[in-house]
């Protein structure tokens, strides 16, 4: 996870070019049997098929649907930014961290 509290030394722009063409590069890697270059063109079947999460890692997505806080295309897009999320931070699947960042993200984007 990045630190992005006041004080964290900042990465110098090349570095974080760098990890955004690993992150690119796992996406295309792990993408590309599907046709598919990045997260963003993943379609919610995938994400939700061949590519499904463990149901535990997904259930906080499944309870914000359940109370009407998520819609099914919100659903999809929460599971393309954790993919990301993981993507840029070198892990093979997103976890729990990473899909309770992406939620924030996506109430953030939401109350926006």
């Amino acid at each position: 996870m990045v630190d992005l509290s006041v004080g964290a030394p900042a990465e110098s722009s090349a570095d974080v070019a760098v990890r955004v063409r690993k992150a690119r590069d796992r996406q295309a890697e792990r993408l590309r049997p599907y046709g598919f270059d990045t997260n963003a063109e993943a379609p919610g079947r995938l994400l939700r098929g061949a590519l499904r999460l463990a149901q535990t890692t997904t259930r906080p997505l499944e309870k914000a649907m359940v109370a009407q806080t998520l819609t099914a295309r919100g659903f999809d897009r929460v599971l393309r930014i954790a993919w990301t999320i993981a993507d840029l931070a070198e892990v093979d699947r997103p976890g729990d961290d990473e899909i309770g960042q992406a939620l924030l993200l996506r109430a953030a984007e939401t109350a926006a």
